[in-house]
């Protein structure tokens, strides 16, 4: 199964969510996985701090390419 990873961008750093990549069937299924991590972060930093909406989640393949992106403010507005 191919490893997919996930980073955390804004407009001047990318730093990944964990260090480690994680095995799954497929895209669609890492991108399943981001999603669930980004509305989790938004619920977090809702109680804690404000999140910043202007950032975006980042599917990285094994060798660190992004395949897949998630915008916050996107994700967001599906969960309102």
């Amino acid at each position: 199964m191919p490893a997919y990873s996930f980073h955390l961008c804004t407009l001047d750093t990318s730093r990944p969510i964990k260090n480690d990549h994680h095995e799954f069937p497929d895209v669609g299924a890492a991108l399943a996985e981001a999603a669930r991590i980004g509305r989790g972060m938004i619920r977090q930093r809702v109680r804690r701090k404000p999140c910043e909406l202007r950032a975006r989640l980042d599917v990285r393949d094994e060798g660190d390419a992004p395949v897949a992106r998630i915008l916050l403010a996107e994700l967001a507005r599906q969960m309102s």
